[in-house]
């Protein structure tokens, strides 16, 4: 005897696996927010720690976009979504997505953004991750490459430095 599955068993299998299909592709996009904080090390010599507020927005078809606030010696930064690099094309962004890349544009200080002053000013005094990788869910920082630029002193990179075992 032959066992054969109705179309309807199969329709509702299908549906049900559209349906979780539906509700991963939700969840993926839902923002992720941490605060995170870590003692970096600058080219320098010196060391600061970095406090961050920061909102993760992931994407399918674009690399993931870190905004939020960060604190540093003192200072607030706040992040400048207009000031944040787009790629060119679609298959760019495709590209970076697939590369692991996390964008963050950049972060200016709170009080400069709030006068909307030109880019150039704006940048004059911010920072910009070129690099991050996280460990767990997003709940640490295993690598981070910042680079703070200032109007009155040379370019700072940041680093965090991995535990020594």
């Amino acid at each position: 005897m032959k066992f054969t599955v109705s179309p309807k068993y199969r329709r509702r299998a299908a549906g049900a696996v559209l349906a979780c299909l539906v509700l991963l592709g939700v969840w993926y996009h839902v923002p992720l927010r941490r605060t995170l904080e870590t003692e970096i090390c600058g080219n320098d010599g010196t060391s600061a720690v970095l406090r961050m507020e920061i909102t993760l927005h992931r994407s399918f078809f674009r690399e993931t976009m870190v905004r939020g606030t960060m604190e540093l010696d003192g200072a607030s930064y706040v992040s400048a979504p207009r000031m944040e690099g787009q790629p060119s094309s679609f298959l760019e962004g495709l590209r970076d997505k697939w590369s692991g890349s996390i964008s963050s544009g950049y972060f200016v200080e709170a009080e400069r953004l709030a006068g909307r002053g030109t880019a150039i000013d704006m940048k004059e005094d911010s920072l910009r991750i070129y690099d991050v990788s996280f460990r767990g869910f997003y709940e640490s920082i295993a690598h981070l490459f910042l680079i703070r630029w200032r109007p009155d002193a040379h370019s700072v990179v940041y680093t965090v430095e991995p535990p020594a075992y």
